[in-house]
């Protein structure tokens, strides 16, 4: 490896000259504006800069360039830092002294280093390399920041089927077989549910000046349950304390026995309510409710009825609601058909047939199968929307509605304005609790209002960090739900029909003519056709 180039400035009778020692080997040549630098930097007095250009570019070096007639007060050995603009690292280059001058030291190079701004990631070989070598005009790496160890996002492997419900399966004739759901899942006493991976949050690195670099962000996550399950005392696992059914409803496990009513859901029985799961043998007639924690599973047919449920509801037949049904489930909904009735869900709706109802929902609608018929009514999700058909060649009005994460945005806004607050209502308790605290302790008195402090905090503090968990969980929660519904549009199998209204995040198109075999997505303030 080659030396490269360097100048120096000398002192001979009383004038001032630029020496030049060429590079040795493939070393490589300075450029003129670096001596202009170094001069500008030593405050030297004014010189022909025209004709130092001229000197330098001609690269002939056998006798020095005179810069002026009068001497200078001599200059020590001189080292010129540069940090990157990302605070990374610190290179340093170094000039010999003029004539006079004095040597730099190990104290000096570091003193420069620390009016340069470096703070940390000193690398002391370079400098001692430089102080037994003396390399000038080059680059030397002096500083290095210490890079952030990246984390990774926690992971909750689940030890039982969390799609079943979800997914029915699907004949080779296109429809779809829901009497092989696998909807039950049962588990015995002990049986590990789930397991947690907790997050790593990496360790921050420091720049050359000292500053924190910060690990990439990553996901936390606990595991969350309902009664009937127990936690490991390392808090990464969850065991069933029971015999019976277990089912995921968002991200909280459930374990429930099974209610299973043997006919009808009538007179006989009245309504009915339950802190697990209800299996229902045949229909749910007009005018009776149902009421589970759990799950709800029909096998017959839902009349006019009312079904609330903590998990999933399934109708293997489905519901004629005669526009007095009701389903509302925490979980999915999936049925055979459903006719003239309000539905709500927190997660995904799957059906073969939904024909004048009024659907909300949080996630996917699919209604596809042989038939997969969407007809009448209003449907809104902040998913994608799939079916076979919409609407029909009778005409009759039908909206779909794939909802704008604006309310998500807000909630999202509301809720980190309120962890600032309860941070702060936190901080201040701690900060007064101390003061009173340390009163106690050097043996002072405290008055009544201080003591009544004290008891408020002690009451108010686990609730405040309860709601500051829980907040953080579902502002989390939303965010994710923002981010997996960007791509939402609607999908046609088949053919959608005139009089059918499509929305797609606030931007609206109204279908006037039949059209087979496409998507709709948001382009700006319109709503865009496409290819499947």
């Amino acid at each position: 490896m080659g030396k490269n180039a360097y100048f120096e400035v000398i002192n001979t009778d009383d004038k001032m000259y630029l020496w030049v020692h060429p590079a040795e080997g493939d070393g490589e040549m300075f450029r003129v504006d670096e001596v202009m630098s170094y001069l500008d930097i030593i405050s030297f007095p004014e010189y022909d800069r025209i004709k130092l250009n001229t000197y330098i570019e001609r690269g002939i070096f056998d006798e020095p360039m005179m810069l002026t007639d009068e001497p200078i007060i001599p200059v020590g050995e001189k080292c010129i830092v540069k940090v990157d603009k990302d605070g990374m690292k610190a290179l340093a280059r170094f000039y010999p002294p003029t004539t006079g001058g004095d040597m730099l030291t190990e104290d000096g190079i570091i003193s420069d280093l620390r009016l340069a701004g470096v703070k940390h990631g000193v690398r002391r070989k370079a400098v001692q390399h430089f102080l037994e070598n003396h390399e000038y005009c080059r680059d030397y790496l002096l500083a290095v920041a210490t890079k952030p160890r990246h984390g990774y996002d926690a992971k909750v492997t689940y030890h039982f089927d969390i799609n079943q419900t979800a997914k029915p399966k699907m004949n080779e004739d296109g429809s779809v077989d829901f009497h092989q759901l696998g909807n039950i899942k049962p588990v015995d006493a002990g049986q590990k549910l789930a397991t947690l991976k907790p997050a790593d949050f990496g360790t921050p690195g420091v720049t050359v000046t000292g500053k924190t670099l910060r690990p990439k962000k990553v996901k936390n996550r606990h595991l969350r349950f309902g009664r009937n399950i127990r936690i490991s005392e390392d808090k990464c696992k969850i065991y069933s304390e029971v015999a019976g059914h277990v089912s995921l409803v968002e991200d909280m496990v459930m374990v429930s026995d099974i209610y299973v009513v043997p006919a009808n859901v009538d007179a006989s029985t009245g309504d009915i309510e339950y802190k697990g799961t209800v299996q229902v043998t045949g229909n749910v007639n007009t005018g009776y409710k149902i009421v589970a924690d759990g799950d709800i599973v029909v096998n017959g047919v839902v009349e006019g009825a009312e079904l609330v449920s903590g998990g999933n509801i399934v109708l293997k037949r489905g519901m004629q609601g005669g526009e007095r049904g009701t389903l509302t489930a925490e979980g999915n909904i999936t049925a055979k058909f459903i006719e003239s009735a309000k539905i709500s869900c927190k997660g995904s709706l799957k059906a073969d047939a939904v024909l004048n109802c009024e659907v909300s929902c949080r996630e996917e609608i699919e209604v596809r199968g042989k038939k997969g018929l969407i007809n009448g009514g209003s449907i809104s999700t902040y998913g994608t929307i799939s079916a076979t058909t919409i609407g029909s060649e009778m005409g009759g009005n039908t909206k779909i509605t794939v909802i704008g994460d604006k309310e998500l945005i807000i909630r999202v806004n509301e809720l980190r304005e309120r962890n600032l607050e309860i941070e702060e209502e936190l901080k201040k308790i701690d900060n007064v609790s101390g003061g009173i605290k340390a009163q106690v302790a050097r043996g002072e008195d405290i008055t009544e209002e201080q003591m009544n402090f004290v008891r408020r905090a002690t009451k108010n503090k686990p609730i405040l960090m309860k709601e500051l968990k829980e907040n953080r969980y579902e502002r989390e929660c939303i965010i994710e739900r923002i981010d997996n519904n960007k791509r939402s549009c609607v999908k046609i199998y088949d053919a959608v029909f005139p009089g059918t209204e499509i929305s797609v995040k606030d931007a609206t198109r109204i279908i006037h003519d039949s059209i087979s075999h496409c998507r709709f997505v948001r382009d700006g303030a319109d709503v865009r056709m496409t290819d499947l």
